[in-house]
């Protein structure tokens, strides 16, 4: 009888690449993870090989084995990303990581989901070869294409019967009584169903599909893959004890940062006698521990960081060891796109508990009823809720607003129960809004990279918006933003609301140091007079150091209380 063989594992999820420009001594390994899922059931996956395959997994274990401090990066980029823009991010991310990182202990992963741009994406691969099957003209036959018979029908007979009985209209005066009746019915109808073809041409509803039924289970299957081949290697029969255990950080964007919080969900062992005890693990699997969640412009909804009952991202952030959020209140992407699209599924009263966790920003009024608008001052910046040596709650320094006359502090959007009831029923758990660091972007203003050539300031510029310095945009501010952001989108230069924060200098520094070597590390690696000194008082030096430059920049920065405590006042 033939010895049995180890099955070697059929991998069709994704595919592994180096990213371009890989350095040549390894300080940092970075690929690309391309997941497979086309953007139409229709259309055949990505090819794969699978000895390639695992052979880039077998790597990334020998690379992280041998590493004396191993950690992965995984960015996972947003909804409607055109996939060379993604790419081109992911070199820059590599880059920085190759720059700050000791060397042999950091692997990164550009994760590549299956996102499709509403206007079109030549860059993105159909089968085995690039075709323009990915082209806007198709999209929008597939849109007709794809509309039910009676839905078509409708559509089509109502926009027939509207021109002729408009034709019939102009020609004569006889029967306008008979004919404005079926007229407005037949406009209403061929509007109805045009507003639904706009819906799929945004592509919101379908990545929201391939988000979850491909981009985070292929995401898992890739994660797995490593723990299995790293325990391979080390012949474990016991998981790794948690100092030698792998460190696994996030750092999502927009939609990504769903995919990210609904893997995490998946990794993590519900019947742990931590969580359980509502005291969840950072250990997942056998080889890896959860480190760091940076969630930029995340689009999942505000409801998350309440203190209510259990939800999606209270399991996930409590087995995080630190939480970061970016966002900014003219984040119109946000705002308007994905508010508008959720209005349909998200099961909310009001408008206000409609909007996302990225358009939760710095407190600037008192209440609902405080409608003075007003300008900030350069001390409305840097760290606001660090007074008199201690650092207060951020679920008291948070605010959603759409105007100086609409905005609500989060206790206001469950009519001021919310913190009265978890103090009540739920003393000892940590309000999930005070384990975020939030970094509210609005005014931020510094030099960027990839703008036109026209657009290069010889001053530093608003980043994700207009940095105008008001405690709220008004209608006339949002409608300029929004005419920047069309523009920006077609390529003509403007403002990016949504993705500028990876074009920013200092954002880019802070967003990829919090990613690759954490808070305390990227403050003690901030240039002054005490860069050896990891004492307490040299790192409060730093920290007001960070502060201070954050105010220079126009950022509003609530810190988290543990992160002082863990990493600061040690």
């Amino acid at each position: 009888m033939a010895a049995l063989t180890k099955a070697v594992p059929d991998i069709t999820q994704f595919n592994i690449t180096p990213i371009d420009g890989l350095a040549p001594d390894q300080t940092v390994l970075g690929y690309y993870v391309n997941s497979t899922a086309a953007i139409n059931i229709e259309d055949n996956p990505l090819e794969t090989n699978n000895e390639a395959v695992l052979a880039k997994i077998r790597s990334i274990a020998d690379y992280l084995i041998a590493s004396p401090e191993p950690q992965i990066v995984i960015s996972i980029h947003g909804y409607g990303t055109q996939r060379s823009d993604a790419e081109k991010r992911y070199q820059k991310i590599y880059r920085h990581a190759t720059q700050i990182c000791q060397p042999q202990t950091s692997v990164f992963l550009g994760y590549l989901w299956p996102s499709e741009k509403p206007t079109g994406d030549r860059s993105a691969p159909t089968g085995d070869r690039v075709t323009d099957d990915n082209s806007f003209g198709t999209k929008i036959k597939d849109a007709f294409s794809a509309l039910p018979i009676l839905l078509s029908g409708l559509f089509w007979g109502g926009l027939a019967a509207s021109l002729a009985i408009a034709f019939l209209l102009i020609t004569t005066d006889d029967f306008n009584g008979l004919l404005t009746p079926p007229l407005i019915g037949s406009v209403l109808v061929s509007a109805g169903l045009l507003t639904l073809i706009l819906l799929r041409l945004s592509t919101y509803f379908r990545d929201n599909y391939r988000a979850t039924n491909y981009g985070v289970l292929d995401l898992v299957e890739l994660i797995r893959q490593i723990d299995q081949a790293v325990s391979e290697k080390l012949a474990l029969q016991e998981p790794l004890s948690e100092a030698k255990r792998i460190k696994l950080s996030f750092l999502g964007h927009s939609m990504g940062c769903f995919i990210v919080t609904n893997t995490i969900r998946i990794l993590s062992d519900v019947f742990d006698t931590g969580s359980i005890n509502q005291n969840p693990p950072a250990e997942i699997g056998r080889v890896f521990r959860l480190e760091r969640l940076i969630l930029v412009a995340p689009d999942i909804p505000a409801e998350s960081i309440m203190p209510r009952r259990s939800n999606f991202l209270r399991s996930s952030l409590r087995r995080c060891k630190e939480a970061y959020v970016f966002s900014n209140e003219g984040d119109l992407a946000l705002r308007l796109a994905s508010t508008t699209a959720n209005y349909f599924s998200f099961p909310a009263r009001k408008r206000s508990s409609g909007y996302r966790l990225g358009n939760v920003t710095v407190r600037h009024f008192k209440g609902q009823a405080d409608h003075q608008n007003y300008s900030l001052q350069d001390q409305n910046y840097g760290i606001v809720n660090q007074k008199n040596g201690t650092v207060e709650s951020p679920f008291q320094h948070l605010e959603v607003r759409a105007s100086d006359r609409e905005h609500h502090t989060l206790e206001e959007l469950r009519g001021n129960k919310v913190l009265k009831e978890h103090l009540t029923e739920a003393p000892n758990v940590n309000i999930v809004a005070d384990l975020f660091t939030y970094f509210d972007c609005t005014d931020y203003v510094d030099f960027q990279d990839e703008l036109k050539g026209s657009e290069q300031p010889e001053q530093p510029r608003g980043v994700v918006s207009f940095a105008l310095r008001k405690a709220a945009l008004n209608l006339i501010d949002y409608a300029r933003l929004n005419i920047s952001y069309f523009k920006q989108s077609l390529g003509f230069g403007g403002i990016n609301v949504h993705g500028g924060y990876f074009n920013g200098v200092w954002s880019q520094q802070v967003i990829y140091g919090l990613a690759f070597i954490g808070f305390q590390r990227f403050l003690a690696a901030l240039p002054d007079a005490t860069s050896s000194d990891h004492s307490t008082k040299a790192l409060e030096h730093k920290l007001d150091n960070f502060s201070t430059i954050c105010q220079q920049k126009g950022i509003q920065v609530v810190l988290a209380p543990i992160r002082y405590e863990k990493d600061v006042n040690v």
